[in-house]
């Protein structure tokens, strides 16, 4: 059993038929939490997770938690790989060039460089294809595939 004192500031609270939410930051990290009773905790508190497919992520936040909490310093969040950040940064882009009604061949100029796009190769370039994809995967995640950008151990 873990016991701390700790005094968190929410730098939110928000009160919902479910309880009390409530973001706050630890040793740099945010967290959320929600307070069943509708009460801003004061003393000893218990986690409760649901066992559910997304066990594993919440596992791994309590275990940030812990150690933000104990060790003054929170584990790594692994669930983004800087790669993956990036291809994220460069999705965001493409679409809003595409919104903007940029082409293809345009949004690679701007994401990845003037010097990258040659018009006279570009139908056969395999940028094209990334440019092509990147559209696409942004145009998933705004429709709603940003939810599953976390879930690490999910299968879906």
């Amino acid at each position: 059993m873990i016991t701390a004192t700790i005094a968190v500031d929410p730098i939110s609270v928000r009160p919902t038929e479910e309880g009390l939410y409530l973001r706050f930051v630890l040793a740099g990290e945010r967290f959320v939490a929600l307070a069943l009773d509708g009460k801003t905790p004061r003393g000893t508190v218990a986690i409760l997770t649901p066992v559910d497919p997304l066990l594993h992520d919440r596992v791994d936040a309590l275990f940030r938690f812990r150690d933000a909490l104990v060790h003054h310093r929170p584990t790594p969040d692994v669930r983004l790989t800087a790669q993956r950040r990036h291809h994220l940064i460069e999705m965001l882009q493409a679409i809003d060039g595409r919104r903007a009604g940029a082409t293809y061949q345009d949004i690679a100029e701007t994401v990845f460089g003037a010097e990258r796009v040659s018009s006279i190769s570009w139908k056969s370039m395999p940028l094209r294809d990334v440019v092509i994809r990147r559209v696409r995967a942004g145009f998933s995640l705004v429709a709603g595939g940003y939810r599953t950008l976390f879930y690490k151990h999910r299968t879906q």
